[in-house]
């Protein structure tokens, strides 16, 4: 999350009467126009930064528009969005909360490259899958098919025996990758100025 505020009162001592009571409606109306620019370039961003966002996670961006009397803008995350996404702008160490974090290798991913909501639960409802710990990795395994062969045999059906799905770990290390803070304040330093001026002139110029 950043916070968009201009500190006027160098300028405003600069300014005529005119220009002075209309300078707290253009700083507003810039920080706004700001806002949105950098919600743009953020939403953009994302799809550079991280490997296909899911639509969940750019749903979460939110503005909160400066005003008149509140020239405070804030362009961020909602919160069940900002606490994953967190780690991956500053980088550092998710922990498990509870038992361990599950980390997919085998299983089947969605397109955006997450294990579907759900899919760990109804994977061990199969008879061939279970939990548990193989030669020292704790996880999610899966048991060959087990059945008559072509052959007229019984026995597994695949050569391969058992197969990783997800693995349990204590914590997970994310590297940053999120360029949201840098992205946001060079726009921001770049644009604040040029808006708030744009915005005064108009209403300097409506106002006679």
């Amino acid at each position: 999350m950043i916070e968009l505020s201009v500190d006027t009162r160098a300028i405003e001592r600069r300014l005529n009467s005119i220009a002075s009571s209309q300078l707290p409606f253009a700083t507003a109306l810039g920080i706004n126009d700001v806002a949105g620019q950098i919600r743009d370039a953020e939403q953009s961003g994302l799809e550079r930064d991280l490997d296909r966002p899911a639509p969940f996670t750019k749903r979460g961006m939110f503005v909160a528009r400066a005003s008149k009397r509140r020239p405070v803008g804030v362009v961020g995350f909602k919160k069940v969005q900002s606490h994953y996404l967190a780690l991956q702008a500053s980088g550092g160490t998710r922990r498990a909360k509870r038992k361990a974090v599950v980390v997919p290798v085998g299983a089947r991913l969605n397109k955006y490259g997450n294990m579907p909501r759900g899919a760990l639960k109804r994977q061990l409802a199969k008879p061939n899958v279970f939990s548990g710990k193989v030669k020292g990795v704790a996880g999610v395994w899966q048991r060959p098919d087990r059945g008559r062969r072509r052959d007229g045999t019984r026995g597994t059906k695949r050569a391969k025996g058992l197969k990783l799905l997800a693995v349990y770990k204590s914590a997970v290390k994310y590297s940053p990758r999120l360029k949201f803070e840098t992205r946001a304040k060079v726009l921001a330093s770049r644009e604040i100025g040029p808006a708030i001026a744009k915005h005064l002139a108009y209403a300097v110029k409506t106002a006679r």
